[in-house]
């Protein structure tokens, strides 16, 4: 099974690494790398999905995205995450990606990254949303192949492509 992650330039991800870190420590969740799943557990072989990237990406150069907003949700995978504004790039390699994986399986894109997967209640949640102050502005440089697991300890990303 695999995913698709659009990945932060170097700074950005660092930045946020520092933030799961900081949260992962403070509630004992595991610490994973900063990611905008641009497509979502896909179970067909490698060299499919490597072709579906390389023509979804073809002519698009890294961008900057937004924040929206920092936000809960009650699905373990949007625990606490931000929130992103969608813009013309991120759109075009999600309408590429669908066209040509929608026949496998479907995802919903909602651009978001997630700061820490846990169960939690709403409380805490709403708590750490209060006291989290995160810059607006992120840029995207890269797009990953990540190789999933149902541990997030054991996630890895097996390729990576520039979009520069």
């Amino acid at each position: 099974m695999y995913a698709i992650w659009l990945l932060f330039e170097k700074n950005d991800e660092k930045y946020i690494a520092k933030i799961i870190s900081e949260i992962s420590k403070q509630y004992e969740s595991p610490i994973f790398i900063p990611h905008i799943t641009a497509y979502g557990l896909i179970d067909v072989k490698f060299e499919i999905i490597d072709k579906v990237i390389l023509d979804s990406i073809k002519n698009t150069k890294s961008f900057n995205i937004e924040k929206n907003s920092i936000s809960f949700s009650g699905d373990f995978w949007k625990t606490l995450f931000i929130d992103f504004n969608s813009n013309s790039s991120m759109l075009k390699i999600n309408k590429n990606l669908v066209k040509h994986l929608s026949s496998f399986t479907r995802y919903e894109f909602k651009p978001h990254t997630s700061l820490i997967y846990k169960e939690m209640n709403q409380e805490e949640k709403q708590k750490l949303v209060n006291k989290i102050d995160i810059k607006n502005n992120f840029k995207i440089t890269r797009i990953g192949i990540l190789e999933f697991s149902e541990s997030i300890k054991e996630w890895k990303i097996i390729q990576e492509y520039s979009l520069d």
